[in-house]
């Protein structure tokens, strides 16, 4: 699991065990926690098979436990076993949190925590219980930390008592005697490993050799498609920031804002790669790729490319030295008076001449050739 900021630690596994999925509890007219006018039981996801994966006790930080929960979201995303919606109960998160003096040999009650819908709940229901049993102990109380389930108060930000339990076998921790012993041979799961797809942490390892941020890095590998539509834009050319840049920037607003997966963009990753070096190359700007891409994304260059669109729309880049001369020089022309007042004195008037020279070229000015030609006139004299 890797752990920006902390380096990479390792969480081991206890085990991982099949059962049924139970129905559920839901309150009417209070919070869930007590005083309850009534409750029904929901059946819907009852007898659906449920993977239960419990870890080992390698986490100390409820940060961390979070991290982990995550990274177990981004496998299971990976791999297509589950959509991984924890409001759905696609997946769903339980902790056991134990305290122990510092130097002392064995950990202390655990208590198992649950009704936690996001990672971020998880990290600040540990945090609060973590201070509880330390607290508890601080006053010598401890003696009333038991081994009992407790329920998160997303309102409160606490824990409050649900039921106690005395042991495993209140987990119902036990063989199956009904269910035969299944030995499957190295072969099979060598055989598994090698059809697994490339995993979230791989990806991320991938990513980074190519110099990006461990932000990026996060980002782009943290869902499928995301990442699927990176590595083509990648595959197409494209250099690799200005690739991740408008894929998580741009690209992923649009497809949020028209409710889409990437997979179900008409702008394939091959014509964002094209529009990406026909800006690096200077044939048009990146205002003007700003302006083309929903056309784009609406599939406008699907089936001629890219540069045929923006040469059918009169969108190139203006990177002739006379041609924005000439513009310039209209611009000039246009606006006298604030042009002695730049001669005089007021050199921040540049902005002003350099958004009406975009202004005038349609925003298809070589803004880096036009600051050489634009100050080099400026300072001519009238």
């Amino acid at each position: 699991m890797a752990i920006p900021e902390e380096g990479t630690k390792r969480i081991g596994i206890t085990r991982a065990h099949m059962e049924e999925d139970a129905g559920k509890l839901v309150y009417i007219g209070s919070d869930g926690l007590s005083g309850a006018q009534s409750s029904q039981v929901d059946y819907n996801r009852g007898g659906v098979p449920l993977l239960e994966i419990v870890s080992e006790p390698d986490m100390r930080t409820g940060k961390e436990a979070a991290m982990y929960a995550a990274e177990l979201r981004r496998i299971m995303l990976c791999i297509g076993v589950s959509n991984g919606n924890m409001a759905e109960g696609s997946m769903r998160c339980d902790v056991n949190v134990s305290v122990r003096k510092r130097g002392a040999p064995e950990f202390g009650t655990k208590v198992e925590v649950k009704n936690m819908n996001s990672f971020n709940a998880m990290q600040r229901a540990i945090d609060f219980e973590f201070v509880r049993q330390c607290t508890l102990i601080e006053e010598n109380k401890e003696d009333e930390i038991v081994q009992e389930t407790r329920l998160w108060d997303e309102n409160g930000q606490f824990t409050a008592p649900m039921r106690k339990k005395e042991g495993l076998a209140d987990y119902r921790y036990f063989p199956e005697p009904d269910i035969p012993e299944i030995c499957i041979s190295d072969a099979f799961i060598d055989g598994l490993r090698s059809s697994l797809p490339e995993l979230p942490c791989d990806k991320r390892a991938r990513y980074s050799s190519l110099g990006l941020s461990e932000y990026d890095c996060l980002v782009l590998s943290d869902d499928e498609e995301i990442s699927a539509y990176f590595d083509g834009v990648l595959g197409s050319g494209a250099s690799v920031k200005q690739a991740a840049n408008w894929v998580m920037g741009d690209v992923n607003a649009a497809v949020k804002t028209q409710g889409i997966k990437f997979s179900e963009l008409q702008m394939s990753p091959k014509t964002l790669g094209e529009m990406i070096d026909l800006i690096e190359k200077d044939v048009i700007s990146g205002k003007i790729g700003k302006e083309i891409l929903p056309k784009l994304i609406e599939g406008a260059a699907e089936q001629d490319g890219v540069n045929a669109y923006v040469e059918a729309n009169g969108l190139i880049q203006i990177s002739d030295e006379g041609a924005l001369a000439d513009i310039v020089q209209a611009v000039f022309d246009a606006n006298p008076g604030q042009l002695a007042e730049y001669r005089g004195g007021k050199v921040k008037l540049k902005g002003f001449f350099t958004g009406m020279v975009m202004k005038e070229s349609g925003g298809r000015a070589n803004p880096q050739l036009l600051q050489g030609v634009l100050m080099r006139m400026l300072d001519e004299d009238s």
